[in-house]
């Protein structure tokens, strides 16, 4: 099955280095998710503090100068705090123009590599950011949290780019891609054994993020044209208040 790529992991064991401070630390407030591992590690920069997430949640001081941010955080695996739970670490970063792309570049005793965060509002806007699809999801009471591995849904987003309706997979391809984006998917998935790979079979589904503006039977047209793939399984989401926790989204099987 599909690996998370855990890049606080990394960032976490960096040796410190020195670092100026000055008032660059505005341009950077706000909410931060990586495209490398679908959101799954935020930065949530705040005046006071700065949230690192990814399975946990890690509380920072820090500031930042034109191309460092330094931070202070302090370990919630004691049960009791203290001094000596604190670490300090540096990031060396560049800005895009727009201010909203925020990238990375990290050094450790073998090699060199670079990861990027996008700003956005929340998970949904990081999904319409990096999908270029615009998209308003509905809202619905019935909707309930899919019960199914997040890992074994393959995303589909239907909403507007200069004003046209148009469907896009999670790989950036449209709908006459769509059998082979899922072919690629299922190979990412990579079942370790026969249970996962029964697992994979059984859980798979479709994950529609559809503008509110879309009807149930369009979207059931449009997987009709479709229907020679090995993903059985469907399911529209659904607008919710619950931006953290992403993995566990709001839907209905169609």
């Amino acid at each position: 099955m599909r690996n998370r790529n855990y890049i606080l992991i990394l960032v976490l064991t960096l040796n410190l280095i020195s670092c100026g401070q000055n008032s660059f630390e505005k341009e950077l407030n706000g909410k931060w998710f990586s495209p490398e591992n679908d959101g799954f590690t935020r930065f949530y920069f705040y005046p006071d503090s700065l949230l690192l997430i990814e399975d946990n949640v890690l509380n920072a001081k820090w500031t930042a100068n034109e191309s460092k941010i330094e931070f202070d955080y302090i370990s919630q695996i004691s049960s009791q705090v203290s001094e000596k739970d604190s670490s300090k670490k540096i990031l060396h970063y560049t800005l895009s123009k727009n201010n909203n792309l925020l990238s990375f570049k990290i050094k450790d005793s073998l090699k060199e590599r670079n990861f990027n965060l996008v700003r956005a509002q929340n998970y949904f806007d990081f999904l319409s950011k990096t999908n270029n699809v615009a998209f308003k999801l509905p809202t619905d009471s019935l909707a309930q949290h899919i019960s199914l591995n997040h890992q074994y849904g393959f995303k589909m987003f239907i909403g507007t780019y200069n004003g046209k309706t148009i469907i896009v997979s999670e790989f950036g391809n449209g709908i006459d891609s769509i059998k082979n984006d899922i072919i690629k998917f299922k190979q990412n998935l990579k079942p370790l054994d026969q249970f996962h790979q029964q697992k994979m079979e059984s859980e798979i589904h479709f994950r529609i993020f559809a503008d509110k503006s879309i009807s149930d039977k369009k979207i059931e047209g449009i997987l009709q044209k479709i229907t020679q793939s090995d993903i059985k399984q469907a399911y529209r989401i659904y607008n919710s208040k619950n931006f953290y926790n992403f993995e566990t989204l709001l839907g209905k099987r169609l």
